[in-house]
């Protein structure tokens, strides 16, 4: 019986011993399976496409700036064109993708477009450190005239100077230099200013030329091209010759900070690609003979 009972012991410690390195080594072959997963993972990720193109490019402007952008009726259609639309289709066109216009006011443009709210901003937008640290800006696709004043053509005698406006109701889009023209409120964007003059900044252009036409405001700093726009288009207004307010303006095609759906390389290549070509003058000379049908 003793004999008996230490063979079956002797039988059950076999087992056990057995049993327990049967666990040892699932545990182990268990435990290898996921050190390879990581670079299945790897590979996996490596081997991944790069993101697709877009299909669809959305571009805010403030389509109150001929010629660069304004509304005109069209067979009754209200559309909005000019230079900068023009640009914006050409770059949409050579990435393959449908274009979209979103019309803002322009002082929100950049935080619009930070929001997600837009692509890209086109809107005669030049390059200042403040902008530079909110956006990211292409190569200058167009060189404009340097700023000018707008007045009522039966003042003009009035303005010899810049001094000429100290006392005087001068209007300027909100967010643009030709508000610190105005304002004298940023002495490296716009060293020339005006001095002792009273601001009226508005977020719409065509409501500061009403302000002008109505008698509400005596001037309006405009860039150079825009402000010879509105005065051909208005018999009663006149550019003020002689007026230096600062250097031609360069403005640049604006992405969101970081340019993080990589866009700017393929806008810069159609921006070289339309300044070398001529297009860019052609659209400016497009645009000039669609604005006197501008909508205010």
């Amino acid at each position: 019986m003793k004999n008996w009972k230490k063979l079956m012991g002797l039988a059950l410690s076999a087992a056990l011993s057995l049993s327990l390195l049967t666990a040892c080594g699932g545990g182990a072959a268990e435990s290898a399976a996921p050190s390879e997963a990581p670079a299945e993972s790897a590979a996996a990720e490596s081997a991944a496409p790069e993101s697709a193109a877009p299909t669809k490019l959305v571009f805010g402007t403030s389509a109150d700036y001929p010629p660069y952008e304004f509304h005109i009726l069209d067979n009754g259609e209200d559309k909005i064109v000019g230079m900068d639309v023009a640009l914006a289709q050409a770059i949409a066109e050579d990435m393959g993708a449908e274009l979209e216009i979103v019309d803002m006011n322009f002082d929100n443009l950049l935080t619009l477009m930070a929001q997600g709210k837009c692509d890209f901003v086109i809107a005669d937008m030049e390059s200042t450190p403040d902008r530079e640290a909110a956006a990211d800006g292409s190569d200058p696709y167009y060189e404009d005239l340097a700023p000018m004043v707008v007045v009522k053509k039966a003042n003009l005698d009035q303005y010899k100077t810049i001094d000429d406006f100290t006392g005087k109701n001068v209007g300027a889009q909100t967010g643009t230099n030709k508000a610190l023209i105005v304002t004298g409120g940023d002495e490296e964007t716009a060293p020339i200013h005006m001095t002792g003059a009273n601001p009226i900044l508005l977020t719409n252009v065509g409501d500061l030329i009403n302000q002008l036409v109505y008698d509400k405001c005596d001037a309006v700093v405009l860039d150079g091209a825009v402000a010879v726009k509105y005065a051909e288009s208005n018999p009663e207004l006149a550019v003020v010759e002689g007026v230096e307010l600062g250097k031609v303006g360069l403005p640049c095609v604006w992405v969101a900070d970081g340019d993080p759906q990589g866009l700017l390389p393929a806008i810069n290549e159609t921006i070289a690609k339309l300044k070398a070509d001529g297009s860019i003058k052609t659209f400016m000379e497009e645009a000039d003979a669609l604005s006197s049908g501008a909508m205010s």
